[in-house]
């Protein structure tokens, strides 16, 4: 029987020859208890493996807030917006008035009496004007604008630019109408219009 000399390697060499297909052992050895828990020196104290709880976590401890419940299905709201209870009749400044309505009151007050102070300076520099003097400058007025008027009307239909005068005379004759008619109204809105002392010497001189 032949039996080759390189019989012995070739065993050898296939022996692990499947096991190796992956890079590593087909089987791996797992570590022992010694290998993955280290040895203590004497007399040293095992520490505890389980969780310390913090000193200080960071959260407030909610409590439970009074409620009521309005309906028979159990809706249920707070106590203190519910009406129920007095909750403003205990604040501190309850029936205090506050302090911006006070100073809106004084503001107001100091404004009254500058106002009345100012009425009171100006009445002493002016006077209401008669009933009398009032009637003759409005039918014054009135004549003034009746003569205006006359005036406007006897102008040409058509008034060209190149016309200066007349057109200019137009220009001046609505401008003037256009100023007695506020005058007018003015005198016939109010009825207590009050002048100056050198307006009465003014109308003295004239009318």
């Amino acid at each position: 029987m032949y039996i080759s000399k390189y019989r012995e390697a070739i065993v050898l060499e296939n022996k692990y020859k499947n096991e190796h297909r992956t890079m590593v052992p087909r089987t791996v050895k797992a570590p022992s208890h010694r290998e993955m828990c280290p040895q203590r020196p004497e007399g040293e104290k095992p520490e505890h493996t389980f969780r310390k709880k913090p000193e200080h976590t960071g959260m407030k401890k909610v409590m439970a807030q009074p409620a009521c419940v309005d309906t028979r299905k159990g809706d249920k709201q707070l106590l203190e917006k519910s009406g129920l209870v007095p909750f403003y009749l205990q604040k501190n400044d309850y029936g205090i008035v506050p302090g911006y309505l006070r100073r809106r009151k004084a503001e107001k007050e100091k404004a009254k009496q500058d106002n009345d102070a100012w009425l009171t300076k100006q009445q002493e520099t002016v006077k209401p004007l008669p009933e009398q003097e009032k009637q003759n400058i409005l039918q014054g007025l009135k004549r003034r604008f009746n003569e205006l008027n006359f005036e406007y009307q006897s102008l040409p239909f058509t008034i060209s630019p190149s016309q200066h005068k007349k057109y200019n005379y137009k220009m001046f004759l609505e401008e003037a109408m256009s100023q007695v008619e506020k005058d007018i109204a003015l005198f016939e809105e109010h009825k207590y219009i009050y002048t100056s002392d050198a307006f009465h010497c003014f109308l003295k001189n004239n009318l």
